[in-house]
């Protein structure tokens, strides 16, 4: 099954006409995973007509406004929304007093329960906080101007079976097939098969989402070996490499660099400043440091395999 990346807003603390405040929605196997939640977001989900009642996941990298103010909206929509009985908000330290802010401040006929959930990485840690059979989520903390936290999804390898091998054997049909690709060994006509002699191993993909930051051990972590990184370059290095260094944002440049660093795949570059009406400049002073990036614009979908 493909998984996708859609890119419901690029741009940074101000919005434009072409650019919403920070959103990316990661559709995999069915399900919708949400990573920030910037302001009119749910209006960017049906621009785009995702299934806005699949999503079940929210991740919220640090509670500045443009990257959770569309959060009370959304949850709203979510609490109106059929098939929807429950969903999870993750952020870092202080997000269950946010999210019970948000929600006092409105007045709703209806109300689905949301439960949230804080993480507190260690510096220099990559803390699992979703694992289960097919995929992990870790995050790790980042350096912002409050806490501030990065994700990283790892989908699992399985092993598949290889036909013209499984057919060899007369196993072509076999129930027992589904212990090879458990990574067990099956008893056939008097033989001891492995499963490494009828399986192949398909590796999971990866991938990373950092936003707001300054160069730290958590981009790196979350960076390492990942086949696509989704991170901010918000400023021109050869512009304003003060901005960054001020606001505690990244460069395009310092991105490529940490993309290089760490043996990313696929990078790609989001969360722009206003101060750029075109940012073929950033995704090129990307491109100086690391060759394979991708720049993002607003409703765009990017196939990931």
């Amino acid at each position: 099954m493909v998984s996708k990346l859609h890119f419901l807003g690029t741009s940074c603390m101000v919005p434009t006409k072409e650019r919403n405040h920070l959103s990316v929605a990661f559709e995999h196997e069915g399900s919708m995973f949400l990573f920030d939640c910037g302001e009119a977001t749910q209006n960017q989900i049906k621009a785009m007509k995702l299934p806005i009642g699949k999503i079940k996941k929210i991740f919220i990298s640090h509670w500045h406004g443009d990257h959770c103010i569309g959060l009370i909206g959304l949850m709203l929509t979510l609490s109106n929304t059929e098939g929807v009985d429950k969903f999870e908000v993750h952020g870092p330290v202080g997000s269950k007093t946010f999210v019970d802010h948000m929600l006092k401040c409105t007045v709703t006929q209806k109300r689905v329960p949301v439960e949230v959930f804080e993480h507190n990485p260690e510096e220099g840690e990559l803390l699992p906080i979703i694992d289960n059979a097919k995929f992990t989520i870790s995050c790790a903390r980042l350096n912002h101007s409050t806490p501030c936290i990065g994700f990283r999804f790892d989908e699992k390898d399985v092993y598949n079976i290889d036909k013209e091998k499984a057919q060899a054997f007369g196993l072509e049909q076999s129930p027992m097939l589904a212990r090879a690709k458990m990574g067990m060994a099956i008893e056939h006509e008097g033989r001891t098969i492995q499963p490494e002699e009828i399986t192949y191993l398909k590796k999971g993909m990866s991938l990373a989402l950092v936003f707001d930051t300054r160069p730290c051990v958590g981009a790196d972590l979350l960076a390492k070996e990942v086949d696509h990184l989704v991170m901010e370059a918000t400023f021109s290095y050869e512009k304003h490499a003060h901005k960054a260094e001020e606001y505690d944002h990244m460069s395009a440049k310092e991105t490529a660099e940490v993309a290089q660093a760490n043996g990313v795949k696929h990078l790609i570059i989001t969360h722009f400043s206003q101060r750029y009406k075109d940012v073929k400049e950033l995704e090129q002073e990307a491109r100086d440091t690391f060759e394979n990036t991708t720049s993002t614009y607003d409703l765009m979908t990017l196939k990931l395999k």
